[in-house]
């Protein structure tokens, strides 16, 4: 064998590993070029990069509990809804204006009320379940009244059923079956409709107050006078 021939198989094998190095990186540089098979850039991810999906959550308005309490005139011009909470100090604060308000202007003007017991507040959803205890009575306002009115009494007390089965007394209500109303399944899924639809309006916070759909000063606390100014204004756009 000519030293020549010797040469050539000697350098064979390092021509194969050449080619097959070069082959590699070949491959390499396709795959890694946009559009590649495994290319970080391929067409599943440039349509996300390009076009991302807003993940925003909208939520429609839920209708809260059926025949919701309310006031005024069926067919009102001005429709005031309020969030409140029971145990809240100033939706007790606001409650005597919203009473005024409704009353001095009568069925030009609906007042609903829906419960929306914070969870801050150990004894609201128990002052909402006797608020709607007494509505099965014929007596929810006149029991949402004392709530407010005396709420300093059962929110400071070890056992505030004991207050709410004597304003039950008070009231000339069937203190018995109020008792087991209160333990009612389909009275908490009231309450907890109200929270849904609170929840849907994006309610934060107790008293909020919507006026013909509309929020009141969102954020601040409504005042009686606040109240009177708007419906006024509701009342005298509408011609009413």
């Amino acid at each position: 064998m000519s030293p020549s021939s010797k040469k050539s198989k000697g350098t064979l094998p390092f021509v194969i590993i050449g080619l097959v190095l070069v082959a590699v990186t070949v491959a390499v540089v396709l795959m890694s070029r946009p559009g590649g098979t495994n290319s970080p850039a391929g067409p599943a991810r440039q349509n996300t990069a390009q076009n991302p999906v807003q993940q925003q959550q909208t939520r429609a308005p839920q209708p809260g509990a059926p025949n919701p309490w309310a006031k005024g005139g069926a067919s009102a011009t001005v429709t005031i809804e309020e969030f409140s909470d029971f145990q809240c100090p100033a939706c007790g604060n606001l409650a005597p204006g919203l009473r005024r308000v409704a009353g001095e202007y009568g069925d030009r003007v609906r007042l609903v009320f829906r419960n929306f017991p914070l969870q801050m507040h150990k004894y609201a959803f128990q002052a909402a379940r006797a608020a709607e205890a007494a509505g099965l009575q014929g007596k929810f306002w006149e029991m949402h009244d004392i709530l407010y009115e005396r709420q300093k009494e059962w929110t400071d007390s070890m056992e505030p059923r004991v207050q709410f089965e004597s304003y039950a007394t008070r009231l000339g209500l069937d203190v018995q079956r109020f008792k087991a109303d209160m333990e009612r399944q389909d009275l908490a899924d009231r309450i907890r409709a109200d929270m849904t639809r609170g929840n849907s309006l994006n309610v934060r916070g107790t008293p909020t107050i919507y006026l013909n759909g509309r929020e009141l000063m969102p954020g601040k606390l409504v005042t009686e006078d606040d109240l009177r100014r708007e419906v006024g204004a509701a009342l005298t756009s509408s011609g009413r």
